[in-house]
């Protein structure tokens, strides 16, 4: 038989990670021209070795979003620069600058992770009420089309978490019916559907070590 555990998550530092926030920092040290070096950029994050950071900025440079403008050389102090083996790092320009984020495949290409979510979310603060099979309809792009159960999965992920409203509940031949609740109306970036790895401690009844999570691709 499997075990239920009810966990509390608590307000605490924020998560100074992940491509939107790397991109609202590139963004903003980009501001008029600026030139700007991986350490600046990372300063301003608490990823956890630099990694995720050199990866994000290689996609858009290979997509054409920043350019590289020189090569410095000599470490800097506290720097934990991928390439500060070779001390040497690099100066970037940034040349595109979407309010959103570029969601790019490692070789610069504009990929769709996350593309569904984004499509869902737009339709549900669009439609003033749906069941799964509307929303699948309105949120489907000839390029991202949505699968009834990918999109009822959301649905119910959303109404869990307090942002859809039931206005008729789904029976065996009935669909069900939510609306978005007014309140709920964050912003245009849709909340996004993470995959948590967790160490519980049974005998402490507490997570133990970072909370680590990916984003579920939709």
């Amino acid at each position: 038989m499997s075990i239920q555990l009810e966990l509390r998550v608590t307000t605490g530092k924020p998560v100074y990670r992940g491509h939107d926030h790397y991109w609202s920092v590139i963004r903003d040290l980009g501001k008029a021209g600026r030139l700007f070096t991986f350490e600046e950029i990372d300063l301003r994050c608490n990823d956890l070795d630099g990694k995720s950071i050199s990866d994000f900025i290689s996609r858009l440079c290979k997509a054409g979003h920043l350019v590289v403008t020189d090569t410095l050389h000599g470490h800097i102090e506290g720097s934990r620069a991928t390439n500060k083996s070779t001390r040497r790092q690099y100066v970037y320009r940034l040349v595109k600058s979407p309010a959103a984020t570029p969601i790019l495949n490692r070789d610069g290409s504009a990929g769709r992770q996350g593309q569904g979510q984004i499509q869902l979310w737009n339709a549900i603060r669009s439609l003033s009420s749906f069941d799964a099979r509307e929303l699948c309809i309105a949120a489907s792009t000839a390029d991202v089309a949505l699968q009834r159960t990918t999109t009822l999965a959301y649905i119910k992920r959303l109404e869990t978490a307090g942002y859809l409203q039931v206005l008729r509940k789904g029976k065996a031949a009935t669909p069900g019916i939510w609306r978005l609740k007014p309140a709920m109306n964050t912003g245009p970036k849709p909340p996004k559907i993470l995959r948590s790895k967790l160490v519980y401690d049974a005998n402490l009844k507490q997570i133990m070590g970072p909370v680590l999570a990916e984003e579920v691709a939709a």
